[in-house]
C-alpha cells in the first residue's frame, strides 16, 4: 500500500490523490466553450464572435479540460517550470477524459520547443501530456511530424497578431497527412497562435482536419 500523501495545492491530507477533494473541486473546468478555439463563453454558443468573423481557419475544433485561471494556473506552472511530472500527468489525465467522448483522430502531434527553452527546461510540457493522452486513447503520438526551423522571440506579451507574425516560417512538417484528422495536443492556448500556424502547417501537409487539446484554455479577458 501506497503511503497517503499531502494535497499538492493545499498541502491538507489527500490520501492516494494528488489533490484533496476540496481542491480537487476548486479546479476550474471547463463549462461552455467556443466549438472551434475552445473561448471560455459564458452561456452556450457554437462559435465565439471571433470564431464566427475568421474566413478559412486553419483549426477545425479544439477542447480543454479547464479554463486557465487560479488554481489551475498554478498548476500549470509548477509542471513547466518545476517539473513536477506527477502534476502533468494528472493534467494530461483530465484532457484525456474530455477526449475521449469525441471524434478520434488518426493521430497526435504536439509543438516542438525552440532549442533554448527545450535545454532550459529540459523537457517538452506538451510532449509529456500527449504521451499521457496517446496511451489513454490508444492513439499513436509523433513527437517529430513538427519541426521547428527557427527560433521565436518570446510570445510572452505579443497580442494575436504578433504572436502570428512572430511565428511566420517557424515550423514545417515532416511527413504528409493525406486527408487524415491530426489532433495538436498542447499545455494552455492563450491567444490561439499557435495553434493556428500548426494547423495551417499540417493543412498544407494534406491534413483533412485539425483539432485542438489543450489542458487549458485562457479566458477573453472582456468577458470576465
Amino acid at each position: 500500500m501506497w503511503p497517503a500523501q499531502d494535497c499538492t495545492l493545499c498541502g491538507a491530507p489527500s490520501g492516494d490523490a494528488l489533490f484533496c477533494k476540496p481542491c480537487d473541486a476548486s479546479l476550474p473546468a471547463m463549462g461552455h466553450a467556443c466549438l472551434r478555439c475552445a473561448l471560455p463563453l459564458p452561456r452556450s454558443k457554437l462559435l465565439c464572435g471571433r470564431c464566427l468573423g475568421k474566413r478559412n481557419p486553419a483549426v477545425d475544433d479544439s477542447i480543454a479540460a479547464f479554463e486557465y485561471r487560479f488554481p489551475l494556473d498554478r498548476l500549470v506552472l509548477r509542471f513547466k517550470l518545476a517539473a513536477d511530472l506527477a502534476v502533468g500527468r494528472a493534467l494530461a489525465s483530465r484532457l484525456a477524459a474530455c477526449a475521449a467522448g469525441g471524434d478520434r483522430p488518426r493521430r497526435i502531434v504536439v509543438p516542438p520547443l525552440s532549442s533554448t527553452r527545450l535545454r532550459s527546461r529540459g523537457f517538452n510540457q506538451a510532449l509529456e501530456i500527449a504521451r499521457v493522452v496517446a496511451r489513454r486513447l490508444d492513439l499513436p503520438c509523433e513527437p517529430r511530424a513538427i519541426v521547428r526551423l527557427r527560433d521565436t522571440e518570446a510570445q510572452r506579451g505579443l497580442d494575436r497578431r504578433g504572436r502570428l507574425a512572430n511565428l511566420r516560417g517557424a515550423f514545417a512538417c515532416a511527413r504528409r497527412f493525406e486527408g487524415e484528422h491530426v489532433a495538436i495536443v498542447d499545455d494552455v492556448v492563450t491567444t490561439g497562435a499557435t495553434a493556428e500556424t500548426l494547423a495551417r502547417v499540417l493543412k498544407e501537409a494534406g491534413a483533412g482536419r485539425v483539432s485542438v487539446w489543450a489542458v487549458a484554455r485562457t479566458p477573453d479577458p472582456a468577458l470576465g
